[in-house]
């Protein structure tokens, strides 16, 4: 109960009133999601500031202010200014099917898709037999319902929502009052399911630990933040979700081990709100609970993300950009300064999680800026195009500013810091998978909806009259466009992460698949028409069939436990004795304990931030070093592969090394050199997994030449 309510006080409720105030929202759900990402797009840029300010760590007191002053703007903005105006009607209307042909597609593509699943080998051929009738009856489904008429004038939409939006006045009678309760109703039984899924394996087999490596060092990133500001000394990252992590950690008084296991599965959830708000504003509430439905129950991605421990990738690609789009389409449809200043702050806050995200980000608002203001200029919507400009403008400055703040800009443009070094190391490190993986990363449906969705929607954008519709249908295209892209190249450096953050627009573009494959029944029930019917019921079937298979996979093995990532219980006890005994100093430990555990669990659990240590591999081809390159690490392997020389000595007297911890069953380190000499190496702790020595400063005094190695930078 203290994490929810630490979680609810930083990063959901801070932004209420901000949301109000910034956005016209359609309903409760879409108005907490826009409040959630202002919190976390706000709150910890304003903790960090006010750290830098009195010159400590993220204490109580600047926890507790950075909450207070965004909630309390928050509120004076909304009694001073008012809620935002504009239209909370969707944006877009929605493809319907017409044509006989395309249901018989649509059908005969999903049954060899669950051919598939049900264990049809999925060669190339078979890939390209799916997607050629997806693509065409993608091509045959794009006229609307109802033909679009030009407005007079105004903002709204030029054709009217098929379904009424939660946010709009229902008209009289109980079918239209009943209708919206029914759609929340439906959005909160997914997000209930997604919150069981995300939680089963957890509870079952996890508790008290998470699965998932790459958690440690936000661990360790956390708790530097909370001691004294700064974790520069440990890796180049946005501090973003450390600081968010703080913030909660202060206001619940838990330390972020504590944490992360009761909030991170609460992660999926949050980002299948997300997919619903933005495809909520696209087409309708339905499409937004057909979104959130295949974000968190049928996407594989995002669950791989989270067991991973990737959470600043997971927020980064998965909510605050899937967000950033929703705030742009806000500002084709509303532009204004309160608009303007949404895009700003939400988009923003992408560089102050993550990098990958941030490459997305920079990638999208080039080609939006490219193709978007020359279009609104042709348009003659000089108005749009001076508000997108000034948006723009607004949003490159504030992430130059995070990002000098987290990579030091100066010197990466003279080449000659940290992040300049990774930035090269990374470039053309990682090859691409073969196109068949997305399907192991996505999940069959997800994808094949979404390129039947992203087909329907390319090919109906000719029907759109309002430049806001083109822009909006234009700018979710070149979102999933440039990820497919960049998934196929290494030279961005991630194409494997291009690849699974895909799963963001797809499971948007799949909702709109969805739903219009189902609507399609509503489409033939002429007496007259005979085999449509059978078509449209069959082309349903199939794509709920598919969708509820995967879901139903995905409850059964995300419900089992982790077979790597976990904490024993010996590795819980050797940190739990490493964090009482921690009076300052750093250790060295090997560079992995049990499958899936790095060393940077043992800083985590002990509290200490170096030494780092690698495994020979990724010190020769190493993705994410420490600010002062590869020596830190060199010496590490030095110590644990030759501990009776005297440069080990050296290493241990200069960089005040208290401990040395040590798996028992890994490689790279020399066990009976630790044991042979009792005098230089006290042993102080020991299970059957773990065994922790302390240097003694007689060795390291004893040995000749030791404190002239010390000197050595």
């Amino acid at each position: 109960m203290r994490a929810l309510a630490g979680a609810l006080a930083a990063g959901v409720l801070p932004g209420y009133f901000w949301a109000g105030f910034l956005c016209r929202t359609s309903g409760l759900a879409e108005r907490l999601a826009y409040s959630a990402v202002l919190s976390m797009a706000s709150v910890p840029a304003i903790a960090l500031l006010l750290a830098r300010i009195a010159g400590t760590g993220v204490t109580l007191w600047v926890a507790g202010a950075s909450v207070v002053i965004v909630l309390a703007s928050g509120a004076l903005a909304s009694v001073t200014g008012g809620p935002a105006q504009g239209s909370a009607d969707p944006v877009l209307r929605p493809p319907a099917i017409r044509d006989g042909r395309a249901l018989a597609l649509i059908f005969i593509a999903l049954v060899l898709v669950l051919a598939s699943m049900l264990g049809l080998p999925a060669h190339r051929w078979l890939l390209l037999v799916i997607a050629v009738p997806l693509m065409l009856a993608g091509a045959l489904a794009a006229r609307p319902a109802e033909p679009p008429t030009e407005p007079a004038t105004g903002a709204r939409p030029a054709e009217p929502p098929t379904e009424p939006a939660t946010g709009a006045r229902p008209a009289p009678g109980t079918a239209s009052v009943a209708r919206p309760a029914l759609w929340m109703l439906a959005l909160t039984i997914v997000l209930a399911l997604t919150g069981f899924r995300a939680y089963s394996g957890v509870i079952q087999h996890d508790w008290p630990y998470l699965r998932g490596s790459d958690q440690f060092s936000y661990v360790v990133m956390a708790g530097q933040l909370l001691s004294h500001g700064s974790y520069g000394s440990f890796l180049v990252y946005p501090p973003g979700f450390p600081a968010l992590t703080a913030v909660v950690c202060r206001l619940s008084g838990l330390s972020p081990l504590a944490l992360f296991p009761v909030l991170a599965p609460a992660l999926l959830v949050v980002i299948a709100v997300g997919a619903y708000a933005l495809a909520a504003r696209l087409w309708g509430i339905q499409y937004g609970i057909a979104a959130a439905a295949l974000s968190g129950l049928v996407l594989i991605g995002s669950y791989l993300g989270f067991a991973e421990g990737r959470y600043p990738d997971l927020v980064g690609a998965f909510f605050l950009m899937i967000m950033t789009v929703a705030a742009l389409i806000m500002l084709y449809v509303t532009p204004s300064a309160r608009s303007g200043l949404t895009v700003t702050v939400v988009g923003a806050s992408v560089v102050l999680y993550h990098p990958v995200a941030s490459l997305y980000l920079v990638l999208l608002l080039v080609l939006v800026a490219l193709g978007g203001l020359p279009y609104l200029l042709w348009r003659r919507c000089r108005r749009e195009a001076r508000a997108l400009t000034l948006a723009l403008a607004a949003l490159a400055l504030l992430s130059a500013v995070y990002a000098w703040y987290t990579y030091g800009l100066g010197e990466l443009v003279a080449g000659r810091s940290a992040t300049s070094r990774a930035v090269g190391i990374a470039i053309g490190s990682q090859a691409p998978l073969s196109p068949g993986h997305v399907l192991d990363e996505l999940s069959p449906p997800v994808l094949w909806l979404g390129v039947f969705g992203a087909v329907a929607l390319a090919a109906s954008v000719r029907y759109c009259r309002r430049p806001p519709q083109v822009l909006a249908a234009m700018t979710v295209l070149t979102w999933c466009a440039l990820l497919y892209v960049g998934s196929r190249t290494s030279v961005d450096g991630f194409p494997r992460r291009f690849e699974r953050d895909l799963g963001g627009p797809l499971s948007v573009l799949g909702a709109l698949g969805l739903c219009v494959i189902a609507r399609s029944l509503a489409q033939w029930r002429a007496p007259h028409r005979r085999v449509t019917p059978v078509l449209a019921a069959a082309a349903t079937a199939a794509a709920f069939g598919a969708a509820g298979l995967q879901a139903t996979r995905n409850a059964a093995t995300d419900g089992r436990p982790a077979h790597r990532g976990l904490l024993t219980s010996q590795d819980a006890a050797a940190g739990s004795w490493l964090q009482q005994h921690n009076s300052g100093g750093t250790i060295i430990s090997t560079p992995g304990l049990n499958t899936g555990i790095t060393n940077r669990a043992v800083l985590a659990m002990g509290g200490y931030a170096g030494l780092q240590s690698y495994f020979n591999r990724r010190i020769a081809h190493p993705r994410s070093l420490p600010p002062a390159g590869r020596q830190p690490l060199l010496d590490s392997r030095e110590v644990l592969l030759h501990p009776a020389n005297c440069q080990a000595a050296g290493i241990i007297h200069r960089d005040d090394v208290r401990y040395v911890v040590l798996y028992k069953s890994g490689q790279h380190v020399d066990l009976a050199g630790f044991r042979a000499d009792p005098a230089r190496y006290r042993r102080v702790f020991e299970n059957s997994s773990v065994v922790i020595y302390a240097p003694s400063p007689i060795g390291g005094r004893a040995c000749p030449g030791a404190r002239r190695a010390s000197a050595t930078p």
